[in-house]
């Protein structure tokens, strides 16, 4: 048997295992990433970076659908899935050849396989040709990931009922989806193939889709949807599934039968714990099966670390590299700990929705009392010249002391936007700072800022 050593193994190369591994190689610490298929994970592979792609293309046409408002003739237009298929599989196999490239730079070693524990400072992994390779590491970092849940009536098949690896790899667009699930990624696909001309259904099981977002930001997608076409089902959920002649039908609460050609279930993704020999290294999971870890990321193990969406919490690609920085650095010496305050995240439907902190509800609940501000895109110049004004900023703060709690918005790049709010929070600055920044004029931008002003009843292009 093979044996190698390093001073860290990371065990999976998502976003996690492989943020982890570049910042631990960058403080001097020999780094070996063990992970059975391509580096990147679920965000490179199947996730973030495909599914994003394929939302720019359907942002391009729906630019171009709206062309004539701008005097821009066209034409007819049409829709290449193919070539969009091919893109998106350019654009990930290049970030791939790209931290490829990072591991050798930063002298990371690849090894290829699954790996298991045998103790809490070895694993064995079987290579990709049968030969098992032992590797110790002094400390070491578990990022498995997470992989997509399905429930009953619903079994996978890969070919009819489908996740989100089985959407991404699709060789036409169908003609009918139904998308079981109203989170995020049910709604960011009932967006994309709504666009591409799906006839989309989602089924949600909760009174409302993007059930974890603002209520009015929830509002705002629903009523998107509805204009486009989407039918959003909400407090219902599927009681049978037949399969006939190519298609499916799906009966659901109230006795309505819903006729598709795929399914799409998005209903939560669960851990991938079992079977990487944690009994053998002595760490303890909850009882879902995801790894308990304390501030640090450490787990019951003193030596041992976890990261990402095997851990829970907030499943974002994102989090997950901060926490597999941070990790990092922990093992470098540096005692560092989490900070889950000020964690922004997007949806990227369109519009697009930005959220950081505390939305109002929530900050009631913890017994704050409450401002907020808001300014909707219909009053901003900038979004009226791009023909783009559904949606609005919103700023929550606690009217004793200035603090933001957060922000919620949903309109244009309102993925981008979010971070403006995020950095403030971040530095501690109280929302006078916000209102009193100069933005340049006329800027999307100027949003936030006017959201801050109405914190204190001062906008001056919106009045309540």
């Amino acid at each position: 048997m093979e044996t190698k050593s390093a001073d860290l193994a990371v065990l999976g190369g998502g976003p996690g295992g492989y943020v982890a591994a570049i910042r631990a190689a960058k403080l001097g610490i020999k780094t070996i990433v063990i992970e059975k298929e391509n580096l990147g994970g679920t965000c490179l592979n199947w996730g973030c970076i495909p599914t994003k792609a394929f939302y720019h293309v359907a942002e391009r046409i729906e630019e171009m659908k709206k062309s004539q408002i701008f005097g821009v003739e066209t034409g007819s237009l049409s829709f290449n899935f193919a070539k969009a298929m091919e893109r998106k599989d350019r654009i990930v196999a290049a970030q791939r050849q790209g931290l490829a490239f990072h591991f050798k730079k930063n002298n990371i070693e690849l090894v290829r396989g699954a790996g298991r524990f045998s103790s809490s400072e070895s694993l064995d992994v079987e290579a990709e040709n049968s030969q098992t390779i032992k590797v110790n590491a002094k400390n070491i970092i578990i990022s498995t990931g997470a992989y997509a849940a399905s429930v009953p009536p619903f079994i996978l098949d890969g070919s009819q009922i489908i996740d989100n690896i089985g959407i991404l790899s699709l060789s036409e667009v169908p003609e009918s989806l139904l998308i079981v699930g109203g989170g995020v990624i049910g709604c960011e696909f009932a967006n994309i193939f709504g666009t591409f001309g799906s006839k989309v259904t989602i089924i949600e099981i909760l009174p409302r889709i993007l059930s974890t977002e603002d209520a009015e930001v929830s509002n705002v997608i629903t009523k998107v949807f509805e204009k486009k076409g989407i039918r959003v089902l909400t407090g219902t959920a599927a009681e049978e599934v037949n399969k006939s002649g190519g298609r499916l039908s799906c009966r659901i609460k109230g006795g309505e039968v819903i006729e598709a050609d795929k399914i799409l279930v998005s209903v939560g993704r669960k851990p991938l714990s079992s079977g990487i020999g944690l009994d053998s290294a002595g760490v303890e999971t909850d009882d879902k099966g995801f790894i308990k870890v304390d501030l640090h990321l450490r787990t019951n193990i003193p030596n041992i670390y976890a990261v990402g969406d095997v851990i829970g919490g907030l499943q974002l690609a994102h989090v997950a590299s901060d926490e597999g920085k941070i990790a990092a650095e922990n093992i470098a010496g540096k005692e560092k700990t989490m900070d889950y305050r000020v964690i922004p995240w997007a949806v990227f439907t369109s519009p697009e929705i930005g959220t950081v902190g505390l939305n109002e509800e929530q900050a009631k609940a913890r017994g704050y009392r409450v401002c907020f501000g808001i300014f909707p895109f219909s009053n901003s110049g900038k979004a009226y010249i791009t023909g783009e004004t559904e949606g609005f900023v919103k700023i929550v703060t606690d009217r004793d002391t200035g603090e933001i709690l957060g922000a919620q918005m949903v309109g244009p790049r309102c993925s981008d936007l979010v971070h403006e709010v995020a950095v403030a929070m971040k530095g501690e600055m109280v929302i006078d700072s916000l209102a009193e920044t100069v933005h340049s004029h006329p800027t999307l931008s100027e949003a936030v800022m006017e959201a801050a002003e109405d914190c204190f009843g001062l906008a001056t292009h919106f009045s309540r």
